[in-house]
């Protein structure tokens, strides 16, 4: 996997101004929002900042049947499915999502969701698996978000049922192209973009 080019982030409304921001190392072209538009709403959009110089900002929600003015409303899950619905529930969002990684110049992008860990965290998932990456780095990138958040710790348990659904679709091509609507030539685009090129 090619280093520089992929990142994935906490929400860019609010940072602390002792911060030194890693983006601003980034010569940024498209950062994605995972958020919901009432998330959006109340917290900001990213700061202005990370769209200057021509940075395109694309906006993909998830979870906005979840987030409401009156309360976080999500539909009832078996204990361990949680990161689960978040795939099964809004695979029109994850088609827009790949969609837009498989475009060409969009590199070096960032996306985010509110937290960093579970929406964006599932996205890094489906990415990865697409990559070729052993699930055993997938996991412990998926734990990293443990470090920022170790008073609610994720487990790797929690995407066992994401892998289960992708083996039970025949792998992760298939699922991206039977359950996402994607095409090949967006698997192929992403890889190519995203893989280091074959030597020899």
């Amino acid at each position: 996997m090619q280093r520089g080019k992929i990142y994935r982030s906490a929400h860019l409304a609010e940072i602390p101004q002792e911060s030194t921001h890693p983006l601003a190392a980034i010569r940024l072209r498209t950062l994605v929002t995972l958020q919901s538009q009432l998330e959006v709403r109340h917290l900001g959009p990213p700061r202005a900042e990370f769209l200057e110089s021509g940075v395109r900002w694309e906006h993909i929600p998830i979870g906005d049947t979840w987030f409401r003015d009156d309360g976080f409303y999500k539909s009832e899950v078996p204990p361990g499915h949680e990161h689960l619905v978040i795939v099964t529930e809004f695979r029109n969002g994850w088609q827009s999502f790949f969609k837009l990684l498989a475009e060409r110049e969009v590199y070096p992008l960032v996306f985010h969701c509110s937290a960093g860990r579970d929406r964006t965290g599932v996205g890094a998932v489906l990415l990865l698996e697409l990559l070729g990456v052993s699930r055993n780095l997938i996991i412990a990138d998926f734990l990293e978000s443990n470090t920022t958040f170790p008073k609610m710790p994720l487990s790797r348990r929690q995407l066992e049922p994401i892998f289960s659904l992708v083996d039970e679709s025949g792998g992760i091509k298939n699922f991206l192209l039977e359950s996402l609507g994607l095409d090949v030539a967006d698997l192929e685009a992403i890889r190519a973009d995203l893989l280091e090129p074959d030597v020899g």
